[in-house]
């Protein structure tokens, strides 16, 4: 018998010459990996497999995951507006620099699931330091400042993940109001009563007794909601200061 050629196996990536692979190319393969797919999607054969090499060749550029999941963090929160505006407010900054990360959520929610993972720290650290030094160089004393970057952190975490939540439970429901659409369509156009769905008489659709609350706390989740959030723990740090003044801002 003639013998057949044996054909190579197609892999995912072509695979890339030793030594064309940068840390960098690295980090931001994985940047877009959680940002699509999120963490879970973000293992390091995945990421090897995108990038052309072998999980364990990757190590020689990182020393773990862990390593790695904060240097994306720490890409991630550098897009986020942190800059020091002459004259501005501390409550102006607070609100500028917290709804500039709340939005960077919004349009990339993997993310604030990430900064909550446990071993993610390191990465965030810089971000944190440079909103410390702005409220530092507005006059704000030390200890406020942290209480207030904590404070903030909780809240804006909270509220991001709060709202992922929101949003995948309302995504599960327009898919099965959808099923229920196409199924009773598809009941009215047979020619047997019941033939698909298995009911010769449809049943009328239930009142659904939380559909107020589901929008009230969609709304309560809203950007406006947030600041108003904000508007709060601003008042709370006043508050904390016994009737002595809060009148920090950054130099002209």
């Amino acid at each position: 018998m003639p013998s057949r050629e044996r054909k190579p196996v197609a892999y995912a990536k072509q695979q890339r010459k030793k030594g064309t692979l940068t840390k960098d190319e690295i980090v931001q393969c994985a940047f877009n990996l959680i940002a699509n797919k999120g963490t879970e999607g973000c293992s390091m054969r995945a990421l090897g497999n995108e990038l052309g090499v072998s999980a364990m060749a990757l190590y020689g550029y990182i020393p773990s995951r862990e390593s790695l999941l904060n240097e994306v963090v720490e890409r991630f929160l550098k897009t986020v507006d942190t800059r020091a505006l002459r004259g501005e407010r501390w409550e102006d900054t607070l609100i500028r620099t917290t709804l500039s990360l709340r939005r960077a959520f919004v349009s990339s929610p993997h993310f604030a699931e990430l900064m909550c993972d446990p071993c993610v720290g390191p990465g965030i650290e810089p971000y944190m330091l440079e909103l410390r030094l702005i409220y530092l160089g507005q006059g704000m004393p030390e200890d406020i400042a942290v209480q207030l970057i904590a404070i903030t952190d909780s809240y804006l975490t909270g509220f991001a993940l709060r709202a992922r939540q929101n949003l995948r439970i309302e995504q599960a429901e327009a898919a099965r109001k959808q099923a229920e659409a196409d199924a009773a369509r598809f009941a009215t156009t047979s020619r047997v009563p019941g033939m698909l769905t298995g009911k010769a008489n449809p049943a009328a659709e239930q009142p659904r007794f939380n559909e107020r609350w589901r929008q009230t706390v969609a709304e309560g989740y809203s950007e406006t909601s947030f600041q108003k959030g904000l508007l709060v723990i601003i008042e709370g740090i006043r508050a904390g200061m016994a009737g002595q003044p809060a009148n920090w801002q950054t130099p002209q």
